[in-house]
């Protein structure tokens, strides 16, 4: 069974409150529209009354007001019974939110089949976000999993409606080959998406117009998507713009709006932010204070946790060097292989600088030969051209001296 997983990308789930319908009463419509202003006083004692009465919009209201402890305790299988009540009316929005409940577990067990089934009726509706949760659960290989074409044109009925989210997958798909003229579809849907303020989709133009894919390279148009997306919160968009502020490319450099930007992506758990903005620590370059302990910390949260290779290598580096931590060159080495496992070229080179001149390993000519011909074979350049003067150095493949001092190549 092929799984398209190329088209998959992690997405925040939206939760569905079905708003007040015309027929429903304006007492009901009211107290709806007061709780979801967070004004509680009153109108929950309303919704309640007409839940219990059978009001689905009522029934779903409760539902959410439970499972987002928006008023009320948060409260899983409180919120599963209402939605329940609800979606066997045939609410098509609130049949998503049961399905959602069974695909996260949460008041009920775990339940990939039932999430299929109250999905697929909220989707036969034609109710975007079910088609969406849908696709994107059949992207993920869970469920029935029909054929791809399928859930690629699910996404698109969502997408078409104007749900963002959708409109940045299909745009995934499209990238990523699974649909006809992929490019200009996926530049077509990431601007609709971008268009509602949705950070991925403006990192995605970002990143289009940075790299020249699809379109001609412009730092100062990748700036301002990725400015646009990082003041909409999205993580990625966030480190590359700090990115753009490191190197000086389309905005003047500026390494405190760098770390600032880099620091915020942090918490928004991107592994390259916690790297970069250890970098930027450690020399000191938003400070001009070097501070190798505090780059330290960031670099090993990176490396640790966010398993990111140049992190590792450049880790492996600080042991065996004792900057910012005490000097060990045995656990140098042991970053140095974790990195290479991933296929960093830096960190083999440096695995053959250590074997051929035991720092941290065993002295072994034969190893060094054999992690030299490693790194050359996963793209490390011997000769790799020197960096503008004014460019910051980019301690991504940083490398050992045989004698355990640093020589740092772009």
């Amino acid at each position: 069974m092929r799984f398209a997983w190329l088209c998959i990308a992690i997405a925040g789930f939206a939760l569905v409150a079905t708003p007040a319908r015309a027929t429903d009463p304006l007492e009901l419509t009211n107290a709806i529209k007061a709780l979801d202003a967070g004004d509680v006083k009153g109108a929950l004692a309303t919704v309640q009354r007409f839940a219990l009465a059978g009001n689905n919009a009522a029934q779903n209201e409760l539902g959410w007001l439970y499972e987002t402890g928006h008023g009320v305790p948060v409260d899983y299988p409180e919120a599963v019974k209402w939605y329940k009540l609800s979606a066997l009316h045939g609410g098509a929005s609130d049949q998503n939110n049961l399905g959602r409940m069974y695909e996260s577990g949460l008041g009920v067990p775990k339940n990939y089949t039932e999430a299929e089934k109250w999905f697929g009726l909220s989707a036969l509706q034609g109710f975007p976000m079910g088609e969406f949760d849908l696709a994107f659960l059949h992207d993920r290989g869970l469920g029935t999993v029909p054929p791809f074409e399928q859930t690629v044109a699910l996404y698109k009925k969502a997408a078409d409606q104007g749900l963002a989210i959708a409109q940045y997958q299909y745009a995934l798909c499209a990238k990523n080959g699974h649909v006809a003229n992929g490019q200009a579809v996926a530049t077509d849907y990431f601007t609709r998406a971008a268009d509602q303020g949705y950070g991925p989709a403006l990192d995605q133009l970002g990143r289009d117009h940075e790299l020249g894919r699809g379109v001609p390279v412009n730092h100062l148009i990748a700036f301002e998507f990725y400015k646009r997306g990082a003041e909409a919160g999205d993580g990625n968009a966030m480190t590359h713009l700090a990115a753009l502020y490191e190197a000086g490319l389309g905005v003047a450099r500026n390494y405190a709006e760098a770390a600032h930007w880099y620091r915020l992506a942090v918490d928004r758990n991107i592994p390259l932010a916690a790297y970069r903005f250890g970098i930027i620590a450690e020399q000191g370059l938003a400070t001009g204070t070097p501070n190798e302990a505090e780059g330290f910390a960031w670099v090993r949260t990176a490396a640790d946790v966010g398993n990111l290779a140049e992190a590792q290598n450049h880790l492996g580096v600080m042991y065996a060097q004792g900057r910012g931590v005490a000097k060990d060159a045995t656990e140098g080495a042991r970053w140095f292989h974790r990195a290479a496992a991933q296929n960093n070229a830096a960190a083999m080179e440096n695995l053959a600088l250590a074997y051929k001149g035991g720092i941290g390993v065993p002295f072994e000519p034969a190893e060094a030969r054999r992690w030299h011909e490693q790194a050359l074979a996963h793209g490390y350049a011997l000769s790799a051209p020197a960096a503008p003067a004014a460019a910051p150095a980019p301690l991504s493949n940083d490398l050992l001296s045989v004698a355990g001092g640093n020589s740092t190549r772009p």
